[in-house]
């Protein structure tokens, strides 16, 4: 099996929400994307996670035979097609997927080897995709997902040796007060400033990820890569409403640096900030204000 190493760009024509054409050049250590609005970003994800998922390819939901019935089973009356592409490298590879999905479903897929005559269409990308190790994109049915979804410790070393990183990142953030565990079984918790993975004590509860959260994630990145010698890309939306302008700022300087010193590919996900987009080099996407007449 070949193992996707980094993801090198991808676009799409628009999705729900993010409606919008657009289209991002990553770097192979660290990226940020920045949206007007944190549902856009959750939009993307799903949609890469979409891009991956070998279980949703149903050309034959097009047929004129199950148009009508395809319009009132999916969300809304209007369905449109989108199409997105995506380039990315394994061990040996370099790829291009496209993809066009109608609703929830794929209705066409092209895979290209680049520098190659080899293409794969329709069943024969989704067979090929199978065999790949892929991207770990975590999107909004898993945010509040607290076990290991990334690497689970395989004995007390790693654990501990995650539980220190995570802890150690967030005093050099400014999160004095908080404090990460996580048990055996590769749950993660947290008490103090940050309570239970979710929000500042006595604020509301929201569907968004923490900050504890998002360092967790790290380090169960820079674990697999000592361990194994590699880890997938990491795909992951960010709330940077949880912090003030400093903190996530530092908390974005942070995942670079450490990326950076080990190797991962870590793509990040935020709700803009004008005064934060600059000083981390985000990627901003068209502010939905532009549209309007």
């Amino acid at each position: 099996m070949e193992t996707i190493r980094e993801i090198v760009s991808f676009s799409h024509d628009g999705i729900g929400h993010m409606w919008y054409p657009f289209s991002a050049k990553l770097e192979p250590s660290n990226s940020v994307i920045s949206a007007e609005y944190y549902f856009e970003i959750g939009e993307l994800m799903s949609l890469l996670q979409s891009m991956f998922a070998t279980n949703n390819h149903s050309p034959e939901i097009v047929k004129k035979g199950n148009i009508r019935q395809a319009r009132r089973l999916l969300v809304g009356e209007k369905v449109r097609r989108n199409e997105c592409s995506i380039t990315f490298k394994t061990d040996k590879n370099e790829y291009q997927l496209r993809r066009c999905f109608f609703g929830q479903y794929s209705i066409e897929a092209r895979l290209h080897k680049i520098g190659s005559s080899i293409v794969y269409h329709g069943h024969d990308v989704i067979q090929v995709l199978s065999k790949f190790h892929k991207p770990i994109i975590v999107d909004e049915g898993s945010l509040y997902n607290n076990n290991s979804i990334i690497f689970k410790p395989v004995d007390n070393f790693c654990r501990s040796s995650m539980v220190a990183l995570a802890n150690n990142w967030a005093r050099m953030i400014g999160l004095h007060d908080s404090r990460i565990g996580l048990d055996f079984t590769g749950r993660w918790s947290s008490r103090g400033e940050f309570d239970s993975f979710n929000s500042r004590k006595h604020s509301h509860r929201s569907r968004v990820p923490s900050p504890l959260r998002i360092l967790s994630h790290l380090a169960q990145a820079v674990m697999k890569k000592r361990t194994f010698g590699a880890c997938v890309p990491i795909l992951t939306p960010f709330n940077v409403e949880s912090l003030n302008e400093f903190e996530a700022i530092t908390m974005l300087d942070l995942i670079r640096n450490v990326c950076k010193e080990e190797g991962l590919q870590f793509i990040v996900g935020i709700n803009t900030k004008s005064e934060i987009n600059s000083m981390v080099n985000a990627i901003e996407t068209p502010k939905l204000s532009i549209y309007e007449c």
